[in-house]
């Protein structure tokens, strides 16, 4: 037997001997049944009406297909608006200093006058 199966089975034997001893406390105990029966009365819903749960996970992947395109938009739109800024960032910096430039030489001009 491979050192992998043998470490496969030594972890299962001992969840099993760790779920044995849990047991043990009352309480534990007690929880696990209710637990349980609450899990097989949903097992047996789920049986009874498998179209119930088809249409809950097909409303759900809907959803995230929505909010996954929504959200694709939005990141495109910004690389957009992202790009535009790149574009007008250096054409606006060289309105900017002609500006102040044109000031520049208005006030040189007023104060040799």
């Amino acid at each position: 037997m491979s050192k992998r199966n043998k470490m496969l089975t030594g972890m299962m034997i001992g969840a099993a001997i760790g779920a044995a001893v849990s047991l043990l406390d009352k309480d534990t105990r007690e929880q696990t049944i209710q637990n349980g029966k609450k899990l097989g009365s949903k097992a047996k819903e789920v049986c009874k009406h498998p179209e119930v749960v088809t249409n809950a996970v097909k409303e759900k992947v809907q959803i995230l297909t929505t909010t996954i395109e929504q959200v694709s938009e939005d990141i495109r739109f910004l690389s957009e608006k992202v790009d535009e800024l790149n574009d007008t960032a250096p054409e606006m910096i060289n309105i900017i200093k002609d500006t102040k430039q044109v000031f520049s030489r208005k006030q040189h001009q007023i104060e040799e006058d």
